[in-house]
């Protein structure tokens, strides 16, 4: 479970492939380690194959278990004939089939939902909406599973009329789709780019218990591959939020997410359009304020000196220690030309260096106070303030005690 939750679908700020070679450092490090893996260890790496879409030969892993003398068990075969289904490869999933017949292993309802996934992926959409009648010939009634394959199937062809007469059929059926399932069709209509159809699907939520944290998972997903704009879609329609600040004040909802945007790199235009957005629906009371701490925590200083002239634009107070982290990172490096430019930024956005920044992390990257005054006038920035004259004073009080 540990493993799953490490590697798999529970890691949405990860790209799909970085997921899978977390999963298998981790694995190639245990088994240096001695780890001997049974076959739940080999099923949890298929569950991690299955939910970070890795293509895989399923099998050259039944061989790497036969080789690790682990036998196969109902849900190993189930997660193979998944792995073949999530190709379209029918063949593949019918040899894996014939391993259980012979082994006497039932076919159970999980298997019948990725053999509806097969057909649709092989392009046969008739045989996957068969797949019901043959349940039930079976003797299984078709259940949620079954039916959010077929409606992840719909979704990846754009079938939204399909997706509402299917949902509609359950709801009159008494079937109970999860806020869970709903997203399922979410990402898989978002994978497949029929964005315009997410609202309809995000109007059904019932906004069960547990909602939150599955729809944050969800929204993370979607801005990790590059889909914010439906990831805000589905922000904007939270009911409820967690407090996820670190003073509790409800008005600060979706830091989550301007967080990860600015982790992966959304453009400041566009962040500055969801700041502005979440403000007028009274979501988050600091917006833009936040997205700037994260660029800074992030050490993203294009982005930083942008977001502050968006500040600066709004009439939005800018102080000298919002620049701290960035000079701290120069001032490791010794980095005279960066810190000049940080230094220049304020000055273009009419913010003078207090006493401080100039003392504890500007003078001090420069040889000695002759050398700062020269450079930073040469580059335009030297506001000859009281400031100024007393950090030098003090740095260089500092320079003769060292």
């Amino acid at each position: 479970t540990l493993f799953r939750s490490s590697c798999g679908s529970l890691l949405p700020e990860l790209q799909l492939s970085e997921r899978t070679e977390l999963a298998h450092r981790i694995w190639d490090k245990l088994h240096e380690l001695g780890t001997v893996y049974d076959v739940s260890h080999y099923n949890a790496l298929l569950k991690v194959y299955l939910q970070n879409e890795h293509k895989f030969s399923p099998t050259d892993f039944l061989a790497k278990m036969e080789a690790a003398n682990v036998i196969p068990n109902r849900v190993s075969y189930q997660r193979l004939i998944a792995a073949y289904c999530n190709e379209g490869d029918i063949a593949g999933a019918s040899k894996i089939l014939g391993f259980m017949k012979n082994k006497e292993l039932p076919t159970t309802e999980a298997i019948f939902s990725t053999l509806v996934t097969g057909h649709a992926k092989s392009g046969d959409m008739e045989n996957a909406e068969n797949i019901l009648t043959v349940m039930r010939g079976a003797g299984i009634e078709p259940g949620p599973d079954t039916y959010v394959a077929l409606l992840n199937a719909y979704a990846e062809k754009g079938d939204i009329n399909s997706i509402k007469q299917t949902l509609e059929k359950v709801e009159k059926a008494e079937g109970n789709l999860t806020d869970r399932d709903l997203m399922q069709i979410i990402w898989s209509l978002s994978k497949a780019g029929y964005h315009q159809y997410v609202q309809e699907i995000v109007e059904r939520m019932r906004y069960d218990r547990g909602y939150v944290p599955d729809a944050m998972n969800l929204c993370l997903s979607l801005v990790t591959q590059g889909m914010e704009d439906t990831a805000f879609q589905v922000l904007k329609s939270f009911p409820t939020f967690p407090q996820d600040n670190t003073n509790g004040d409800a008005s600060q909802h979706g830091n989550f997410f301007l967080r990860h945007c600015v982790n992966v790199n959304v453009p400041a235009i566009k962040l500055k359009r969801f700041c502005d957005e979440l403000r007028e629906a009274n979501l988050h009371s600091t917006p833009l304020q936040f997205t700037l701490y994260c660029a800074l925590d992030s050490k993203k200083s294009v982005l930083a000196f942008e977001l502050m002239k968006e500040m600066k634009a709004e009439g939005l107070p800018i102080r000298p220690h919002y620049s701290w982290p960035l000079l701290v990172e120069y001032q490791k490096e010794k980095n005279i030309q960066g810190t000049i430019e940080v230094v220049k930024t304020l000055h273009e956005l009419g913010v003078e260096p207090d006493i401080d920044t100039y003392t504890d992390y500007v003078m001090n990257v420069f040889d000695d106070v002759y050398s700062a005054r020269t450079l930073l006038q040469e580059s335009g920035c030297l506001n000859d303030s009281d400031g100024l004259k007393i950090a030098e004073l003090r740095t260089e009080a500092r320079r003769s005690e060292e």
